[in-house]
């Protein structure tokens, strides 16, 4: 499974998830994230993939869409 899908995975557990959710859907203006569960979000990336967010990571920007999630996880990894 890649990133992407283990971020949906976890907005499926959440019950955040429905047929218009798409990997590049804004989560923040489409109300499928709010500021309590984009901080379950940060401790959800940083437990599942094993790092450590910043808090100058934590942005609109890199928080705004799945793949903006998955990009940031994946530069953090390496």
């Amino acid at each position: 499974m890649d990133t992407q899908e283990r971020i949906v995975q976890f907005f499926v557990q959440k019950n955040k998830y429905d047929e218009n959710l798409k990997y590049d859907t804004d989560l923040l203006k489409s109300g499928y994230v709010n500021s309590l569960f984009a901080l379950e979000i940060v401790m959800y990336l940083e437990k599942e993939f094993k790092i450590k967010i910043k808090r100058r990571d934590i942005t609109n920007e890199n928080f705004s869409t799945i793949n903006n999630m998955s990009a940031l996880v994946e530069r953090l990894i390496k």
